[in-house]
């Protein structure tokens, strides 16, 4: 049973470690985007809603990977919980819908985003959708551990002196 937790917690892991990889690149990019002023004139300003996702997906990586090594490690099912409803409500949507978002013009960022160019449609799908099924493996793998588990009833036997 030990045995199975581990791998558990090792096929959670992979997703949110590619999750705070990922969003390193989202951090460090701002576009200078043109438009036109009132008056005709071409200005540029800064576009940074990938910064802002960036940070967003860094934090919930880390918070994800903080419950994963400190209290799901110990067994404790509310970890259990936690990660259940992450990796529904962010990993699954970040895997199917925006794990592979073009960062814009700059060619490393693009690369990296969106892998090399001759990578085919079935490749890159496969990526996508890897890295969920990783997770909710994980999880899978790890229901039984949770269900048996002695230390996470608060029960008492009354009958021991």
């Amino acid at each position: 049973m030990k045995t199975a937790h581990r791998v558990s917690l090792f096929l959670i892991a992979v997703p949110l470690l590619a999750a705070l990889w990922s969003s390193l690149p989202m951090i460090a990019y701002v576009e200078q985007v043109p438009f036109y002023s009132a008056s005709g004139i071409q200005v540029f300003g800064f576009e940074t809603f990938t910064h802002e996702a960036g940070f967003a997906r860094l934090t919930l990586a880390v918070i994800g990977l903080l419950i994963l090594f400190i209290p799901y490690r110990k067994g404790e099912a509310w970890a259990f919980a936690a990660l259940v409803v992450l990796m529904i409500f962010y990993v699954l949507p970040v895997g199917f819908f925006l794990s592979r978002t073009h960062l814009g013009r700059w060619p490393i960022l693009r690369e990296f985003s969106s892998g090399p160019r001759a990578v085919g449609l079935v490749a890159v799908n496969f990526v996508r959708h890897f890295f969920p099924a990783l997770a909710f493996a994980g999880l899978a793998i790890a229901v039984p551990y949770f269900i048996t588990s002695r230390r996470n009833t608060q029960w008492k036997d009354i009958r021991t002196p």
